[in-house]
């Protein structure tokens, strides 16, 4: 090659439009510890420093359903919206984050036979880190809480249907993921 078209190519190269990767698909391996939690949570880039998210959880099970004293479960179905600040770039690095989040929930049976279910909405703070594993995968980790407002009925036992309490109250819970996310 003639030193000629390297030199234009060394000015040209740099003006063309270059797309950088700007949507994610991620799932969190914390959830499906919990008793099988499905999950996943899309993401787009907005800006070089900010991505958008929505996500979602269920969990359907029910353990030791034909066994009411060993019946257990932790049902739900959560859905969520927020956003990311990134230091450096989306999807690299360091990030903090905020999310608005509903939960419909029925969990009980797994250290006490009580059982409680209900609706919580309120909103999230979390911080985290996402290692690029390569091009096109990262490893997201991050910790966390949400809180808000739950409507809620506690009952004796999974199955029994004999009410304890039932009520309103404001509440706070830990959060964690450690999340594989696939970047495009």
């Amino acid at each position: 090659m003639s030193r000629r078209f390297l030199l234009l190519l060394a000015l040209v190269l740099p003006t063309l439009p270059c797309h950088a990767q700007r949507f994610a698909l991620g799932t969190n391996a914390v959830d499906w510890l919990s008793l099988g939690t499905l999950n996943a949570e899309a993401s787009v880039a907005v800006a070089q420093k900010f991505s958008v998210h929505v996500g979602a959880e269920l969990n359907p099970w029910t353990w030791n359903k034909s066994n009411p004293e060993k019946q257990f479960q932790c049902r739900q179905q959560s859905y969520w919206a927020g956003a990311r600040w990134w230091p450096w770039h989306v999807y690299s690095g360091w990030w903090a984050g905020t999310d608005a989040r509903w939960s419909e929930y029925n969990w009980g049976g797994i250290v006490r036979r009580e059982t409680e279910e209900g609706d919580a909405w309120g909103a999230g703070l979390y911080g985290g880190y996402a290692i690029m594993i390569s091009g096109s995968w990262n490893l997201d980790l991050g910790v966390g809480f949400w809180g808000g407002w739950k409507k809620y009925t506690t009952y004796a036992c999974p199955k029994c249907g004999v009410i304890v309490e039932q009520g309103e109250k404001a509440f706070i819970v830990p959060d964690a993921r450690i999340a594989i996310q696939w970047i495009f």
